[in-house]
């Protein structure tokens, strides 16, 4: 075996350690979603994986952790440039039990790490039975936190994780996602007295590879790849949907906020796009979201379709599978509990904005197949 066969077996045996926390919790869970835990619960740490549970992403639900670290500097690592990671201590609350683990944390995402009180981190998880090993050797997660501390943006975090559950209706091609209810607690040098414990709303992203892997691909990290060269079925899925959640900051050639797989079978040459990070469309609204420049729109509630001129029946394929999915669309929406009744009438306005157009032949020539880029 290479280093990189070891070290691919090395990665897979981590994401299954974090998987099997994870999903015990999702066993335990299911019909009693949130559950809190008692004062008289233990700890344990598992060594041995039984096999079959560790299904993270495929159970709904949500999960409930403690995340002990210092939070300043957690706060100030974000002001550097490249942010160092920290440790931490990971607690995974299950019903008669607490599951700990050591990470590392640190702070990501370039705006975000300047606009908020809290920015987003990526997590990294040990691999099992290995000691002082190299950080590039452990398997990391992206976790959305809750930006600022007043309630719009829990709203603004609820909103995105549902554009995410939308797309992964749509395609497998798509980063899942699951709920989490976060406890933050601080754990200060000696001399400081700790911070107050926060317990916000997040959600945790499938990391790449597992989604590359997942589809039987391997990702391409070259800028400079035009929307023509992407497979043509799924650049209209992509354009689409992000025409429906009004979203336009996203670019194909500069990788931005999409991701470039390649299939290994011969007979499939053309890449294929995956987008992720919605927190700038108009189906999640933020405050801070603003359109690209140069597209004469003035909110990013307003649709503009971004798509190349493809061959009419790849647009047709497209819309007709927004309309087969029509009704899951708006269940995501309904079923959703953890959003109120005003919140959940605004993205059902919103969504239903864009199937009026899909419904309507004028509507979408105009606004789809006559706005959409000339292939050059």
């Amino acid at each position: 075996m290479n280093a990189m066969e070891k070290k691919k077996v090395l990665q897979a045996i981590c994401f299954t350690v974090f998987f099997f926390f994870v999903s015990f919790i999702s066993l335990a869970q299911d019909g009693e979603e949130g559950e809190r835990i008692s004062a008289d619960t233990t700890s344990a740490i598992v060594e041995y994986l039984p096999e079959g549970v560790w299904d993270l992403f495929g159970r709904e639900g949500i999960i409930e952790l403690t995340l002990k670290f210092n939070m300043r500097t957690y706060f100030r690592n974000a002001n550097l440039k490249n942010p160092v990671y920290q440790k931490a201590k990971m607690i995974i609350h299950m019903p008669d039990t607490n599951i700990e683990k050591n990470v590392r944390i640190k702070s990501r995402g370039m705006f975000r790490r300047g606009y908020c009180d809290f920015p987003p981190m990526k997590l990294k998880v040990k691999k099992t039975g290995a000691e002082n090993e190299d950080p590039d050797e452990k398997i990391s997660f992206k976790v959305v936190t809750q930006c600022k501390h007043p309630y719009v943006y829990e709203k603004y975090l609820l909103r995105e994780f549902l554009v995410y559950k939308m797309y992964n209706q749509l395609t497998d091609l798509s980063f899942r996602v699951r709920l989490l209810k976060m406890r933050y607690v601080d754990m200060p040098d000696p001399d400081r007295k700790p911070r107050k414990t926060l317990e916000k709303y997040g959600f945790i992203i499938e990391p790449t590879e597992s989604m590359v892997q997942r589809n039987g691909m391997v990702e391409l990290k070259l800028d400079h790849l035009l929307q023509k060269l992407m497979e043509p079925q799924q650049m209209a899925l992509v354009a689409m949907f992000e025409y429906m959640i009004g979203n336009t900051d996203w670019s194909v050639s500069h990788r931005h906020n999409i991701k470039i797989l390649k299939s290994y079978k011969f007979d499939d040459p053309n890449p294929y796009p995956v987008p992720y990070d919605f927190d700038y469309s108009g189906m999640v609204n933020t405050g801070y979201a603003i359109p690209r420049a140069g597209l004469n729109i003035t909110s990013v509630t307003e649709r503009h379709y971004l798509g190349l001129c493809l061959p009419e029946k790849y647009l047709n394929n497209t819309r007709a599978l927004f309309l087969k999915k029509k009704e899951v669309l708006f269940r995501i929406i309904a079923e959703f509990t953890y959003l109120d009744k005003v919140e959940k009438k605004r993205m059902t306005k919103y969504l239903k904005g864009f199937f009026d157009i899909l419904e309507s032949d004028s509507s979408f020539k105009y606004n789809i197949q006559r706005k959409c880029k000339t292939v050059k």
